[in-house]
Parts: structure tokens; sequence; C-alpha cells
């Protein structure tokens, strides 16, 4: 397995993932741009070796309290060598960002229904107000 790296979403990985856009269309050339007018968002794209394999967004916005998951999205050719991790790694990611940034809980912002169960293998749950969200312990 080549070297798997963390890196910001940057021009070569918009130019990398656009032909995943037949699988979903989500505003990746914006990331960018959210940046600048959002300090604290947190952007991810995730390699292995030279292929792109997962892209992640997420931003506690004007909370101290909550980290949300905006977008989320790994490489859609089945075959790639990350396959299965790029949520996990993205969550590593979010776990660690929240808490340096004193946040308690990360939230996925409007999940795909078809994806709920898998995030609920990842240890979220529906919240009282209906949002699907994992608290962060004290550790």
């Amino acid at each position: 397995m080549e070297a798997v790296r963390f890196e910001l979403i940057t021009a070569a990985a918009i130019t990398a993932c656009l032909p995943w856009l037949d699988a979903a269309i989500y505003p990746w050339e914006s990331v960018p741009n959210w940046k600048c007018k959002d300090p604290k968002g947190l952007d991810l794209a995730i390699w292995s070796g030279q292929k792109l394999c997962g892209l992640c967004y997420a931003t506690p916005r004007k909370s101290t309290i909550c980290i949300k998951i905006v977008l989320l999205q790994s490489h859609p050719d089945r075959s790639h060598p990350l396959r299965g991790l790029i949520a996990p790694m993205a969550l590593l990611a979010a776990d660690t960002y929240a808490r340096i940034i004193g946040c308690n809980e990360i939230e996925i912002q409007e999940p795909d229904p078809n994806v709920v169960p898998y995030y609920q293998k990842l240890g979220f749950s529906f919240d009282k107000n209906n949002r699907l969200v994992i608290y962060l312990d004290d550790k």
C-alpha cells in the first residue's frame, strides 16, 4: 500500500475529483471559497499515493458545541485502496479537530437516508431533535 496522507482540499484535489461527478454532485470546487469565509472549517483530502480516495468538509460554523460534517465523499471506484475507510478516517480527523476547538459533538448534516445505517455502525445516533450525532467523551 502506498503512503496515506491527509491534505487540504487544493486545486489538485478538485481536479482529481472531477471524474466523480457522475457518482454524486457535491460542490467540492466551492470549498476553497467556503474556507475563506469560515476559517474554522476543516477541509480534508485523503490520498493513497497519487490517488485521491476521499474528501470531507466539516465546520463548527459559529458553534462551540458541535462540528458538522457537511460533505463527505469516497472515490466512486469500488476498487480504490482505501475503500471502506474514508468515513472512519474523516471521522477520526473531525473528532480530533472538534476536541482541539472545544466541541463535544459531531453531526452529519442532512445525511443521505441510504447511508444512515453505515453512520450508525460508526456510532452516530439520532438525538431528540432528529440530528444524526455522535457525542465525544472526555478522553
